[in-house]
């Protein structure tokens, strides 16, 4: 018997069985119908309900995010192996566990990535950096990268698109910068321990760059300029695509500056009436309160979102009063019963740049309150306190971890 032949055989007895295996059961649920059951008198007929299901699990994941990845020249050469590569490694050792420390973490990289024409990798003012800060970012527990700042256009539009091109390539989820009109309208969702977060990214200022000679593209779509974005339409993208969540990186405000613009007030509002849940915001490279906003929509529905206003730097080598500490912001999208998400279990972590001679370092500053780390000298010290001392009171409330 060829193997047509038996397939076709096998098939017929598979199908005598199931025939027969139903006349069975319907005689015995005929029987069953038929005899009165226990406490039914004269034989009525009584169905089994059901088993009741289990509700499904309320869903709840924890996000952290930090502030600015800058890398000035002397991280350049802190990095800087004697074969000529480089290794961020050992830059971000002392807060790695802090930042794998979460179902999702998010990062500002304010820098270009990747080596473009051949020029020499550099820092401030025209930030670009080695492909092996990724490899160093990835391996220490971030998973986001927002890239609209004002120094995305440090190499000019091809080398932003380059820089998309890398953080793509080492798994990066982003937004904030597009290589193309199609990437501009993508709704960007993210999975964070299986809630769908709509991310939107924004920035102020590219330093001027986009009037330069290939300003059309990065005008036209391929950065997330604020004073273009419809808050309303990009928000109801998301929520089309699915999202549960949703939050706003800008990068916007003043340099150097302690506290929010009315500007950055404002816009948090307009960000919170759209939609937008939380709000993490970058550029003042210092930090700024984090609260809670209340608005009052267009419907007369009250929303209320997290936000930070400046989450500070996070490693970096600025020399201002103030730039070298930051925070970790640790929060929880917890499931309600009724639908939708609460921002829950809003924590602080203070972070410290540790700036020594062989290296950079951000630090869990709470952690070095009592005693300093082994090399450590008095009056870096006492910084460190002094900003755990300094964030205290700005938080309020607010849980320092």
């Amino acid at each position: 018997m060829n193997t047509k032949a038996m397939r076709r055989c096998a098939l017929m007895m598979s199908g005598l069985i199931a025939l027969l295996t139903t006349v069975v059961a319907l005689g015995l649920t005929a029987l069953r119908l038929s005899l009165p059951g226990p406490g039914t008198p004269g034989g009525a007929i009584q169905e089994t309900a059901p088993a009741p299901q289990p509700m499904p699990a309320l869903r709840s994941a924890r996000v952290r995010a930090v502030g600015d990845v800058i890398t000035h020249r002397i991280q350049l050469d802190n990095a800087r192996r004697a074969d000529g590569s480089y290794d961020f490694s050992l830059q971000f050792v002392r807060i790695a566990d802090a930042l794998a420390d979460a179902d999702y973490t998010i990062a500002n990289l304010e820098t270009t990535i990747g080596r473009k024409d051949n020029k020499a990798y550099s820092g401030f003012p025209m930030f670009n950096t080695p492909e092996s800060l990724l490899v160093a970012l990835k391996g220490a527990g971030v998973d986001f990268l927002t890239l609209a700042n004002n120094h995305i256009l440090d190499r000019g539009f091809e080398g932003l698109k380059l820089t998309v091109d890398n953080v793509e390539r080492y798994g990066f989820d982003f937004a904030g910068a597009n290589r193309t009109p199609e990437e501009k309208e993508r709704a960007t969702l993210v999975d964070v321990g299986g809630v769908r977060v709509g991310m939107l990214c924004y920035t102020e200022m590219t330093n001027g760059m986009k009037k330069k000679k290939d300003k059309s593209p990065a005008r036209q779509y391929g950065v997330n300029y604020m004073k273009d974005a419809d808050f309303n339409a990009d928000v109801q993208r998301l929520l089309d695509a699915g999202a549960e969540v949703i939050i706003a990186l800008p990068h916007w405000g003043v340099e150097y500056r302690r506290e929010p613009t009315q500007s950055m007030v404002t816009t948090a509002q307009a960000l919170i009436a759209a939609g937008v849940d939380v709000v993490l915001g970058s550029h003042p490279h210092m930090v700024q309160p984090v609260t809670t906003v209340e608005v009052t929509t267009e419907t007369g529905q009250t929303r209320r979102g997290l936000v930070a206003y400046s989450l500070g730097n996070f490693i970096s080598n600025q020399g201002k009063h103030d730039t070298d500490w930051g925070i970790m912001l640790d929060f929880t999208l917890k499931e309600r019963e009724t639908g939708g998400f609460d921002i829950a279990n809003v924590r602080v972590m203070p972070t410290f740049c540790w700036r020594q001679s062989g290296v950079i370092q951000p630090l869990p500053a709470l952690q070095y309150y009592d005693a300093p780390p082994e090399g450590m000298d008095d009056g870096t010290w006492q910084r460190l306190r002094a900003s755990v001392d300094d964030l205290r009171q700005m938080v309020g409330e607010l849980p320092l971890i």
